[in-house]
């Protein structure tokens, strides 16, 4: 006999169509407050909550209502489900942010409630990421139940592998999170939950977003049983999936990411929906993870920790990652939320790194020479990149700076800009170079006025229109701005970094385009009327780089317009786009890097840069939350009838993607612009999309949203690695972690410091941190890494302290039997043996020095 689950809940937006403030009075005011009134009348009447956000502002504003709401949680009526500080997207936020949010929702649970969160409620994240088994079961879930992204119906019920090996028992909800929504049409949803279930046992959500609940649903129970042969009762989810476990081993298995629009739409195109949600997300993301390791390092130093402050960071950053957030598809005025979060972050950050890394290097011991500027690298691995730094200069105190010394070594700089005083020394300099700084640590130089001259083959040059470095070629065209890249007598890209202005017509969800060819290229494709207009041209030569600039404005229309093959332009007319772009060659570096600065005044324009490589292969890489995925190319041809949601081509990646054949290829590096594609052997990096409502009518309601226009100035920075072998054998990897986790610099008092030092160094490279903290109880610091090659591998982390204690632990940094490890602890090392794509969590105590 069938048993029908039916489990009523609410679906919690921070902000959507509604501000959050809006949100609170719908939430707290009417449903929760009608939901206790209901629960105490009817004693058979369940529900489920699922985020703390929403708790603590109850908790905050109406304590007599958190006091009945915590009665019933803690009766087992209102059961928590998801329990994440807020619903996270778990396809753009970074490692860290996805743990964070359970990490903090589930102590609050836990502390308030005294009841653990067994099933991960995912009602409306737009797919879920290939290494989320490993993550929520590492996390103290047992079960997940989700909306979007299944690319199989039936059963509905299964078990889902991640990157690892790590299995969850899952389930997919066949007809959304509204199957039980209507009460008067209980037989037909049934009728078609019960073909794709797996048992006899049958989830029917009853809710949806913002939803009253409903009075009349335990008597609509109590008729549904007296007339049919099947049960139904008022459950909650860990009660249905508490039945599907006896069912476990019969299950059937699927793998890797649930990003499918066959059954249920996942939204691909609002990767690039207001951009500058995501590149604000990234940049305090790569802050946030650096600064908190720095404060760990300073409090084993015997320095400040600012719990508190790095808390309420955390908490304005996990606000930006939300579900509705990031993606950018909420109405404009719930996005002043978000800026002021941004502020609040900016402000914080900017006031607690220099006091913090300052305090490192002033207190840490064994000093050894003079210095004037401090590097530090928040990796766990030895980075060599590029930094800048200001310099400030008393009146004679600096006439010159030539490079920087570090003990024997000695580096060249490149002076970007400074002033100076009227006896000719310095006031002010901003300087630029390559350091090579140890393993999440850092390095003293010192400022050389004067270096003896030195016979040097030039590793950087330009030979006619190219740039010949160690690493690879870089020709440019004069003409456009457009370069290629040759490694080792293969060609890489032709004619990349071009700028694509397509059309669009479409809204925050989706990308819709009136034609199927650009309105124009760099190169000269698209519609006959506009052009591009190169403004200006230039190369700026430094010993460590050369820097192509060119400026160009984009007119819509050019006259002559046609036999444009043999008529120059004459009259040129509404320029609504103008850009600037700096492409970057390095001496020392093997990667391009690129700053395209963009005006825009177009209202209807999808905005992309492309490479084209001339590889045809069915599949690329791309980066994902502690692992990586392939997925195929040329998806914007493929248009299946019976699709919910018909791919439109693009995917989101986290820090880079990679097209490669084996012997040459391309590594797209990303600090913020995760939207990507590959058609016909070209490479495709989304900038932004221009749209003006939010939806048609199809995912939410026709809200004009004209911020959403994109008509601003933008900075974008992204990268290319040109290289040889797969993403593998190059470490692609590493160098999104490098593009991404920038090399910090301060000026320091001249005084004697330590030259150089690493607090932490993680081995091998394949191997990477993702976090190092104090931990929540603080009873011990902890770290978090990964193996990121997919292939078994031997950890070993060293440390500057010797070790007391070691243990492995879950993410929530509970000991948990079902993940310990064999850990070997000698000194201030730790090895261990690590699956692929395992993540670890450990957690350490040091001895007193």
């Amino acid at each position: 006999m069938e048993v029908i689950h039916l489990v009523p809940h609410t679906h919690y937006d921070a902000i959507w169509v509604f501000t959050k403030e809006d949100y609170f009075y719908i939430n707290i005011d009417l449903i929760l407050q009608k939901l206790v009134n209901l629960m105490e009348r009817e004693k058979d009447y369940k529900f489920i909550i699922e985020q703390t956000y929403l708790l603590e502002e109850v908790e905050k504003r109406y304590p007599d209502l958190f006091n009945k709401l915590s009665r019933f949680i803690r009766e087992g009526r209102i059961e928590i489900a998801d329990g994440e500080y807020l619903m996270a997207d778990t396809m753009l936020p970074q490692e860290e942010s996805l743990i964070r949010q359970i990490l903090f929702g589930k102590r609050y649970v836990k502390e308030k409630f005294g009841v653990n969160v067994d099933v991960m409620w995912q009602a409306d994240s737009f797919g879920l990421n290939a290494q989320l088994p490993q993550i929520y079961r590492k996390c103290g879930y047992k079960y997940v139940a989700f909306r979007r992204g299944c690319n199989e119906i039936k059963p509905s019920e299964f078990l889902w592998e991640g990157l690892d090996g790590t299995r969850i028992i899952a389930h997919f909800f066949p007809l959304g999170y509204r199957a039980g929504l209507n009460l008067e049409k209980l037989d037909e949803s049934y009728a078609r939950l019960k073909r794709v279930a797996f048992s006899n046992h049958i989830l029917m959500p009853s809710g949806s977003g913002v939803t009253l609940p409903q009075e009349e649903t335990v008597e609509v129970v109590k008729l549904w049983n007296e007339t049919h042969d099947s049960i139904m009762k008022i459950s909650t989810p860990s009660e249905f999936f508490r039945e599907i476990e006896k069912f476990s081993d019969r299950l059937p298995v699927r793998k890797g990411e649930m990003y499918s629009g066959k059954y249920s739409e996942v939204f691909p195109d609002t990767s690039s929906s207001r951009i500058w949600v995501k590149k604000n997300l990234r940049k305090f993301e790569n802050w946030l993870n650096s600064f908190e390791r720095f404060a760990t390092v300073n409090f084993l130093l015997g320095g400040d920790f600012p719990k508190e402050d790095i808390v309420n960071c955390w908490k304005k950053l996990l606000f930006l990652a939300f579900h509705d957030v990031v993606p950018g598809t909420g109405m404009d005025s719930g996005y002043e939320e978000v800026r002021q979060n941004i502020g609040f972050l900016n402000t914080k950050l900017s006031y607690l790194t220099p006091r913090i890394l300052n305090e490192i290097v002033q207190n840490d011991s064994n000093k050894e020479d003079f210095g004037d500027i401090v590097v530090f690298n928040p990796l766990s691995w030895e980075v060599s990149n590029w930094v800048e730094v200001d310099l400030n200069f008393d009146e004679g105190q600096i006439f010159n700076i030539e490079g920087l010394r570090c003990g024997d070594e000695e580096i060249d700089v490149e002076v970007i800009r400074f002033r100076r005083y009227e006896d000719e020394s310095l006031s002010y300099a901003r300087i630029g170079f390559v350091a090579r700084v140890p393993p999440l640590g850092y390095k003293v130089y010192k400022i050389v006025e004067k270096r003896r001259k030195r016979k040097e083959k030039d590793t950087i040059r330009i030979v006619g229109n190219t740039i010949e470095t160690k690493h690879f070629n870089v020709s440019f065209s004069p003409e456009n701005g457009l370069i290629t890249v040759e490694k080792d007598g293969m060609v890489v890209f032709r004619d990349g970094n071009e700028i694509v202005i397509e059309s669009e017509i479409g809204d925050l969800y989706y990308h819709r385009e009136e034609i199927d060819t650009p309105i124009k290229t760099e190169s000269g494709e698209g519609i006959r009327y506009g052009s591009f207009r190169v403004k200006s041209f230039w190369i700026e030569k430094s010993p460590l780089r050369r820097v192509i600039n060119i400026e160009t404005d984009y007119y819509s229309l050019r006259w002559p317009y046609r036999l444009t093959h043999k008529l120059k332009p004459i009259i040129w007319r509404h320029k609504f786009i103008s850009f600037r772009k700096r492409i970057i060659v390095y001496r020392d570096l093997p990667r391009i890097d690129f700053l395209t600065f963009v005006d825009n005044r177009h209202p209807r324009i999808r905005l992309r840069i492309r490479f084209r490589t001339g590889m045809n292969l069915p599949e690329y890489t791309c980066e994902c939350q502690f692992g990586a995925v392939n997925r195929k190319t040329n998806m914007y041809y493929f248009k299946p009838s019976d699709w919910k949601e018909k791919p439109s081509g693009v995917y989101p990646s986290l820090r880079w993607i990679d097209y490669s054949d084996g012997e040459k290829g391309l590594a797209i590096l990303n600090k913020g612009n995760p939207e990507n594609e590959v058609r016909n052997g070209d490479v495709y990096l989304t900038l932004l999309r221009s749209v003006s409502i939010l939806s048609n009518g199809s995912a939410g309601p026709l809200i004009p949203v004209p911020d959403a226009r994109e008509m601003k100035g933008y900075t974008f920075r992204y990268a290319v690695y040109p290289h040889k072998g797969d993403w593998r054998s190059a470490k692609v990897y590493k160098m999104g972690y490098e593009f991404n986790y920038d090399l910090i610099a301060l000026q320091l008092p001249r005084r004697r410091y330590r030259l150089r030092r690493s607090f932490l160094s993680v081995e091998p490279e394949n191997v990477v941190l993702t976090a190092f903290k104090l931990a929540e109880n603080l009873d011990g610091i902890v770290l978090r890494f990964y193996e990121a090659e997919g292939k078994d591998t031997k950890a070993r982390i060293e440390f500057f302290k010797e070790i007391s204690s070691a243990e492995v632990v879950n993410m929530l940094e509970e000991k948990d039997e079902e993940f310990e490890k064999d850990i070997d602890v000698g000194g201030n090392v730790i090895e261990l043996e690590m699956k692929p794509f395992e993540i670890v969590t450990l957690k350490v105590n040091f001895s007193e020095s």
